[in-house]
């Protein structure tokens, strides 16, 4: 049975926090792997806690996502640092497009929520948000570098990385069947080929 959710702006007992912390973690494996609708009950189990101890720490689904998208966006802000300390444009172009496009082909969840139009989070916009000045500063840096495309844009990148993150294939498709989590067979080839599109346009031969 649901129990109620602790004083608002109150800091957490250790146990508390600790708890919330496994939780969490559990929530983002069952996310993962499961998908956005993974009941309360399989995190309670995954975690190891009673589904009451998950209502405390997150009395909704939308509490618990959200929860979830910001520690998404940790990951894309720390993807796109990693991405722009890189000298090589083409390097960091391919690092920040694999990145946060692999976060949505090993994650179900997110990959629902982020082609769900119809789902409307704060933690969501915000994601795309992040992802935005990343991709602008990347797409500026590919034409300077001369060998991009003239017309590359920043919202290029992120259709690509959109595009790659759409990927959701059985057991037989993945790079490792014994990793349910892990990227498609194929992915880097498939990461290479939307990276060459990018080069300098070629006249189309009939």
């Amino acid at each position: 049975m649901p129990q109620p959710p602790e004083a608002p702006g109150r800091p957490l007992r250790r146990d508390a926090r600790r708890n919330r912390e496994v939780v969490l973690a559990a929530a983002r494996r069952m996310f993962a792997e499961h998908g956005a609708d993974c009941s309360f009950e399989d995190i309670a189990r995954e975690a190891g806690v009673g589904v009451g101890t998950v209502y405390r720490r997150f009395p909704d689904r939308r509490t618990l996502i959200e929860a979830i998208l910001e520690q998404r966006i940790v990951d894309v802000d720390d993807a796109a640092a990693a991405a722009l300390r890189l000298d090589d444009p083409w390097a960091a172009a391919r690092h920040f497009v694999g990145a946060t496009a692999r976060m949505q082909v090993e994650d179900r969840g997110l990959r629902e929520l982020l082609h769900d139009h119809r789902f409307v989070s704060s933690g969501l916009a915000l994601l795309r948000r992040r992802i935005t000045p990343a991709a602008d500063e990347l797409a500026r840096r590919l034409r300077k570098d001369g060998a991009a495309r003239t017309d590359l844009t920043g919202q290029d990148l992120v259709a690509l990385i959109r595009m790659l993150g759409s990927l959701g294939p059985g057991p037989a498709d993945r790079a490792d069947p014994d990793d349910p989590a892990g990227p498609p067979a194929g992915f880097e080839r498939y990461l290479d080929l939307v990276l060459d599109a990018l080069g300098r346009e070629r006249p189309i031969r009939g």
